[in-house]
């Protein structure tokens, strides 16, 4: 009897080790196939993802130059030549220099056409780079600011109107110098004025004159708010990291 046992015990265990084996190899190899497919995927993801932080590296180099710098505050790229106008002028040949002098006014005009050229020079290298690949574009928003100077006669001369002009005008001011940001095919071009709101802005130390040599002060911190702001926002189009292609992944994997 205990021969029989043996005989039948051993048979028995082969064949239930040689399934288990047969198992796991399906196991493995099924494994194995998700994990390639889920791979390729990633691969995919971080290829893609690679492309989108070339793209803002790109538009943060401008920040090395002395036009441009990065507000962590605000996260922005802001144009940081100081640009004063004239009390209720928009044009640029009617800076505030241009009445101090007249050599400083046209170095800061200079100033401003170098700008226009970097961010032109960069929107262009990012268009024609591998990195964009025809799914990028760009906002570049001009931003007039006005002073909280008063100035509010009715509805066509006030601050908000004047920071709109200084925008337009500074546009004007590119394409006559041959920098049309509008004419390049990525580029979006938005005019725009903030008048007396618009971040960030220049704080007078004196918040309520309450004398003739108080209020000269504050009018002429207060003036420092007339200029305009340049944003760079890369706009990502059909750079697929969307939360529909991933969830589309998540389903591939599980089957």
């Amino acid at each position: 009897m205990e021969g029989k046992n043996n005989e039948s015990f051993w048979p028995s265990y082969v064949d239930i080790m040689t399934t288990l084996f047969a198992i796991t190899l399906v196991l493995f190899a099924v494994s194995f196939s998700r994990f390639k497919i889920k791979e390729k995927q990633l691969e995919s993801l971080v290829d893609e993802y690679e492309n989108i932080i070339t793209v803002y590296s790109t538009v943060g180099d401008i920040d090395s130059t002395k036009y441009f710098g990065y507000n962590e505050q605000y996260l922005k790229h802001l144009f940081t030549v100081d640009v004063e106008y004239q009390q209720k002028e928009y044009r640029i040949d009617k800076l505030k220099l241009d009445i101090e002098n007249k050599a400083l006014a046209e170095r800061k005009r200079d100033s401003i056409l170098q700008a226009g050229q970097i961010v032109k020079n960069t929107i262009m290298r990012l268009e024609s780079s591998d990195s964009s690949k025809g799914n990028i574009k760009f906002l570049v928003v001009i931003e007039g600011q006005a002073s909280k100077v008063r100035y509010d006669n009715d509805d066509y001369h006030n601050n908000y109107t004047l920071s709109y002009l200084r925008a337009q005008f500074l546009n004007k001011f590119w394409k006559e110098n041959g920098i049309d940001l509008a004419s390049i095919p990525k580029c979006e071009l938005i005019i725009s004025g903030s008048g007396e709101e618009g971040v960030p802005r220049i704080i007078p130390a004196i918040v309520k004159p309450s004398t003739p040599e108080e209020e000269k002060v504050w009018i002429d911190e207060e003036s420092k708010n007339q200029r305009f702001l340049i944003h760079i926002v890369p706009v990502i189009g059909n750079i697929d990291v969307t939360k529909e292609k991933i969830e589309k992944y998540k389903r591939t994997s599980k089957r």
